[in-house]
């Protein structure tokens, strides 16, 4: 009977770890995803020579690449009618795998070249994992030009145009992974904590 015990004891430790194991290279896959789909994006504008926008739906935890001609405003974005697509996806629902945040944000400040990108609460950003995001729609976008400038689409707070970011969090285990833009090169660094 010792011996059974024991061996249930370590069978329900392995599933746990498993388990464990499994939800991390899951939010692992939804990463390399988004930030695929952002550098993808960013490329594409050169490559068309039209600039694009990568935008992004905190509320409903999904974004798009599209085409973001002469005139393009988020403001005007619809969802149900993105224009032209270069990449779309939503993090998978119902699995605990991917949510943009954490709540408080990244909450530590990044290396240089990246140290002007608000990352902490003290900065105010409008939500503080999408520092560029509008509060009330919770939507934001990076605009990039062929030019390989960045622009920032949604609530972009004052003296903060010289880069953004936003955050995505695996409500699993609470690891979080920031992706960050500085807007004057149009360069991306994923960060992971």
């Amino acid at each position: 009977m010792v011996v059974v015990g024991i061996a249930a004891v370590l069978a329900a430790m392995s599933a746990g770890a498993y388990d464990q194991l499994t939800a991390r290279a899951d939010f692992s896959s939804v990463v390399g995803n988004l930030v695929t789909s952002v550098r993808l994006t960013r490329s594409e504008a050169s490559g068309r020579g039209v600039a694009t926008a990568f935008v992004v739906d905190t509320r409903n935890n999904r974004w798009w690449g599209v085409e973001a001609p002469t005139g393009w405003t988020l403001a005007a974005f619809d969802p149900t009618n993105p224009g032209t697509v270069i990449a779309s996806d939503t993090f998978p629902t119902g699995s605990g795998k991917a949510v943009f945040g954490p709540a408080g944000g990244y909450g530590q400040r990044l290396p240089v070249p990246f140290a002007s990108v608000p990352v902490v609460s003290a900065q105010s950003p409008s939500l503080p994992y999408c520092s560029f995001c509008d509060a009330n729609t919770g939507m934001g976008a990076l605009v990039f030009q062929p030019n390989g400038l960045t622009a920032f689409a949604g609530s972009v707070p004052a003296g903060t145009a010289q880069g953004q970011q936003f955050t995505i969090v695996s409500p699993v285990d609470g690891r979080t992974v920031l992706l960050a833009v500085v807007g004057r090169t149009g360069v991306l660094e994923v960060f992971d904590r």
